[in-house]
């Protein structure tokens, strides 16, 4: 804004001040203030009341009518609001986004005094920390909270079937697990897990004394235990 040509006049002691002069000294001073706000630009604090969210998972933008976009920096101490600095005079719409979030959004014209409030809703599920739990109460957790699993393997690489996990694998611990804690999970991709490998015990018997046997009552012996006869050295 411009200012307008100011005449300066001087007053005696004791001489009334006419509302003419008085109003001319206001809307100088109104004038003044907005030129000065509109070669700086003002600053608006916006506060994000997700308050269990990082911040640094959070973007704080001002959207101006011509296109124009300024990015507010983030809190120095936690819990602190997001600054934007140099908004020129206008309107504007605060935007803050989050992945896993809907935008929330609030209109201002600047210069505005009052701080921003805004809260963003939830559209994904985060996945939880789960490393180190048992894959059954990881799978419980994981079904509470609305979060699929699109696949599990284990070390070895061998798939485990995500619905009806084999019984061997219901304790195994989970090593690794995709999208990382508190990241939003996809609908369409869900959540992957690796687990331990399962460990088998193998069935075993107890191999008899086959000293003094022949060789063809050694093999009888052996069939009948469900072994198999290896390699066979004689000597003389």
């Amino acid at each position: 804004m411009a200012l307008e040509d100011f005449i300066a006049r001087e007053v005696a002691p004791g001489e009334p001040l006419t509302a003419q002069a008085w109003n001319d000294i206001v809307r100088a001073t109104a004038d003044l203030i907005s030129t000065v706000q509109g070669l700086s630009g003002s600053v608006v604090e916006v506060t994000v009341g997700n308050s269990d969210l990082d911040p640094a998972r959070i973007r704080v933008t001002a959207l101006g009518e011509d296109g124009s976009a300024v990015e507010a920096a983030r809190p120095i101490t936690p819990g602190g609001p997001f600054i934007l600095t140099n908004l020129m005079p206008g309107p504007y719409t605060i935007r803050a986004s989050a992945p896993g979030f809907s935008a929330a959004t609030a209109a201002i014209t600047a210069p505005a005094a009052a701080p921003v409030q805004l809260t963003m809703e939830r559209t994904k599920p985060r996945m939880p920390a789960v490393f180190g739990q048992a894959l059954d109460a990881t799978l419980s957790t994981l079904q509470a909270a609305g979060i699929v699993v699109a696949r599990i393997v284990d070390v070895t690489g061998r798939d485990v079937a995500p619905a009806n996990p084999d019984p061997d694998y219901r304790d195994a611990p989970v090593l690794m697990h995709l999208p990382a804690a508190g990241e939003p999970v996809a609908a369409d991709s869900g959540a992957q897990l690796v687990v331990a490998a399962a460990l088998k015990v193998e069935p075993s018997v107890e191999v008899p004394s086959l000293t003094g046997l022949t060789l063809d009552e050694a093999r009888k012996v052996l069939d009948d235990l469900g072994l198999v006869l290896g390699k066979v050295t004689t000597r003389t």
